[in-house]
């Protein structure tokens, strides 16, 4: 019961948001940024969104994750460290973009 509380409470403040107009100098909430893995030398993007968007296997991350939190405010050129699953990542930011929805709600 507990639980379902504090989710009606997040039901309830809960704002829809559109992501237009996402500023690129640094790393933000409706941004996508390409990156290199340091250590595979591979190439990476994530989708930085709200605080319910998650689809990792997409490259979608809330804004409240490690990976964006580590990412937040960062600018092109700058690396980063976070942790996955109890393994430390370095990457390096390389572009930072803004997200555009596509068709009725689609992340594009």
């Amino acid at each position: 019961m507990k639980h379902k509380a504090e989710l009606e409470v997040q039901l309830v403040r809960a704002r829809g948001t559109d992501f237009v107009n996402s500023k690129t100098d640094a790393v933000g909430i409706g941004t996508i940024v390409r990156a290199t893995d340091l250590e595979a030398n591979q190439p990476e993007h994530f989708t930085i969104l709200g605080a319910w968007d998650s689809e990792p296997e997409r490259g979608i991350v809330s804004y409240l994750s490690p990976v964006a939190q580590a990412l937040l405010n960062h600018k092109v050129g700058d690396q980063v460290e976070f942790e996955v699953h109890g393994v430390r990542h370095h990457h390096r930011i390389e572009a930072i973009e803004a997200f555009k929805m596509v068709g009725s709600g689609v992340p594009g």
